[in-house]
């Protein structure tokens, strides 16, 4: 059928009653904040939700776990207990998780064969000096997130207010604070790092130290890139020539838009942290034993990787699932945050 076939009676031209009219402009959906817009777009983000639900997991039992396992009983030795598998009750059947290890090519009852008492047991394991391994984990998790957290809060204060100082002065103080920014970014974590145990013991100081002198930088530089663009906006122009305190601007204009850039990059420097206190730990120039952390234990782990495997595959399991649950979150945050990479 051509369209000058088609014929359209007279009552297709009437007006619509008012109501009808009205509800036809009505905008369909509910309004929604940017809170609530970015909640929606997470959602669609399983990974990151399932890594969201991780990351409190273990923030909830490395820092619940404080009154049950302390310093005291992470150090002392108990040698009759010393390299028991990891036995779990009501796992019998599971061959790593029953209290057996593989010797000479079959599947030995270690824990019978050292006659422990059959209501003695080790969800994880114990090591060579049968410190209970899953406790070392739990407080060597609370470890590299206490170095996770407080890298974090160095990236809120120096680098967030360093990199808006440089972008909105702009000029010659931009260009000096920027050149000493390369510096710093010239000199190797590692480095820094042995310079402070030059000075201070191995140890958790050293590390926060080492920490706070370079790992701001990738913040600051991307808040004054930032900075840049936003203190050439209208809204912002309008604040200035009203009179408003540069303080106040940054506050009220350059802080909230810069938020969603901030959260994101704090994802990425969470596992970063992570990662340098382990290696550093595993090396020898970090925490050192009889202190624990996932590092320390790595390092105890792979020496008897050959004959106990599971000293190192624990630690090792908890960190990777650590590092990528928070780059999972990171990822799915930049797409809810970030507009331009919505879908």
């Amino acid at each position: 059928m051509e369209a000058k076939d088609i014929k359209l009676s007279p009552d297709a031209f009437e007006p619509l009653p008012a109501d009808e009219a009205q509800s036809n402009e009505n905008i369909v959906g509910p309004s929604l904040t940017f809170a609530q817009s970015v909640w929606l777009q997470l959602k669609k983000k399983k990974s990151a939700i399932i890594s969201a639900i991780i990351i409190i997991v273990m923030v909830v039992v490395a820092f619940g776990s404080t009154p049950f396992i302390n310093n005291n009983t992470l150090v002392k030795s108990h040698p009759q207990y010393a390299n028991l598998p990891a036995k779990v009750p009501g796992m019998g059947a599971i061959n790593g998780f029953n209290g057996k290890l593989k010797q000479n090519g079959k599947w030995v009852d270690v824990y019978a064969q050292n006659n422990i008492p059959k209501d003695k047991y080790f969800i994880a394991g114990t090591d060579y000096l049968g410190r209970p391994l899953g406790q070392r984990i739990i407080y060597g998790t609370k470890i590299s997130l206490i170095v996770a957290f407080v890298a974090a809060i160095f990236d809120l204060t120096i680098g967030v207010v360093y990199g808006i100082i440089s972008g909105w002065k702009g000029g010659a103080v931009d260009n000096v604070m920027q050149r000493v920014i390369e510096i710093i970014s010239s000199i190797p974590n590692l480095v820094i790092v042995v310079l402070m145990l030059v000075v201070l013991k191995p140890g958790m100081t050293s590390i926060i130290l080492a920490i706070a002198i370079s790992s701001w930088t990738t913040m600051a530089r991307q808040i004054r890139a930032e900075t840049l663009t936003l203190k050439t906006q209208e809204y912002v122009l309008a604040a200035r020539n009203l009179g408003e305190s540069t303080w106040k601007i940054a506050l009220k204009h350059l802080a909230p838009n810069l938020s969603s850039l901030i959260i994101i990059q704090m994802m990425y420097t969470i596992p970063t942290a992570i990662f340098f206190e382990a290696f550093l730990s595993y090396i020898g120039i970090g925490i050192s034993s009889p202190q624990t952390s996932l590092g320390v234990l790595l390092n105890e782990g792979q020496k008897n990787f050959q004959f106990l495997p599971y000293q190192m595959w624990f630690p090792a399991a908890v960190l990777c699932i650590l590092m990528i649950a928070f780059n999972l979150l990171g990822d799915g945050l930049r797409d809810a945050l970030d507009p331009k990479t919505r879908r």
